[in-house]
């Protein structure tokens, strides 16, 4: 926080202004007292307004502060939020942007701001954003629309400007955009979530869920008698079941603790998708989160819990139970 080193410069431009103000004949209002004990008085008054001005600094420099940590807190969670949060005005341009939206379009946010976001939409899919656009600033309604977004790279490759249709269907990606004009009529809010970062996570748990019960028909012992009725998928950790909180909890019972940037990585999914299931797995208390700065930058740390070690470790049991019938 700032509010330590400019408060002094503040109280110290204060000063001077009254300081001028007294030359300027101000001064000449005064009364000055004829006794002594009339001049006691006076410096006791002047001694207690001057405790009642510092009490009121006091609190004037601690709402300062608890404003400052409000707007970190918020600034943080609007740049850290699972989806892409976008300003744009009447022509597309964009104002503002958190850092998801960077990555998802997979451009810095100084060379984001400034620029139409249409130039990322696919050529074929940009007239329904531009529709969109003017159904927005018209009324009052939430507006949405379904648009190919091109893949990563696509703003700094000038050849990419001329990808169409099978081209960008095939380099990019669906996004759901959803839109509402600002109370001021001069810009509007813009939400953008990944349509094909969530299709391909239910493919993913399609998948797997599709593997076990192939696994379990060609297991030899999945066919004894007696096992198929012993199973009871009711003792499976709902928390736990799903392949990117398996894993999330796997990579953190073997190295302790990890960024978000690290489990990403290692898990291979999106941030809005991690973020998502990073939030199920700190409500269930199974990960604790700490925010921590790296190179002047804010990242979030995680590590497992002894609930969420003790966790894990019954649901390898159960998992191993049914496997051995």
């Amino acid at each position: 926080m700032k509010t330590n080193s400019t408060a002094p410069s503040d109280l110290e431009a204060l000063r001077s202004k009254a300081e001028a103000m007294l030359k300027l004949g101000l001064k000449n209002k005064l009364d000055i007292p004829e006794s002594k004990e009339e001049m006691q008085r006076v410096v006791h008054e002047l001694a207690v307004y001057q405790i009642e001005l510092e009490m009121q600094q006091d609190e004037l420099l601690q709402s300062r502060l608890k404003l400052e940590e409000s707007l970190d807190s918020y600034t943080e969670l609007y740049d850290f939020a699972p989806l892409a949060y976008l300003s744009l005005d009447r022509k597309g341009k964009i104002l503002k942007s958190n850092l998801t939206a960077t990555t998802l379009l997979g451009v810095n946010r100084s060379s984001l701001v400034g620029n139409r976001l249409g130039m990322f939409i696919a050529a074929e899919k940009l007239p329904d954003f531009n529709a969109m656009l003017e159904r927005v600033f018209s009324s009052r309604d939430h507006e949405r629309c379904d648009v190919t977004l091109f893949g990563d790279g696509a703003y700094s490759s000038p050849a990419a400007t001329l990808l169409s249709g099978a081209a960008a269907q095939k380099h990019g990606h669906m996004v759901h955009i959803v839109a509402v004009q600002n109370s001021d009529g001069k810009e509007c809010r813009a939400v953008i979530s990944d349509l094909s970062a969530q299709n391909h996570e239910k493919k993913e748990d399609t998948k797997y869920e599709d593997t076990l019960v192939h696994d379990r028909k060609t297991n030899p012992k999945t066919a004894q008698v007696g096992v198929v009725s012993d199973f009871n998928h009711s003792l499976l950790d709902k928390v736990i079941h799903s392949r990117i909180r398996f894993a999330v909890l796997s990579y953190l019972y073997t190295v302790n603790e990890a960024s978000f940037v690290d489990i990403k990585k290692k898990v291979s999914t999106t941030d809005g998708n991690l973020s998502v299931h990073m939030r199920i797995l700190e409500s269930a208390e199974y990960i604790s989160c700490d925010k921590d700065f790296k190179a002047r930058k804010p990242q979030s740390i995680y590590r497992i819990t002894p609930k969420g070690w003790d966790a894990f470790i019954a649901y390898k049991d159960c998992l191993l139970s049914f496997a051995a019938g």
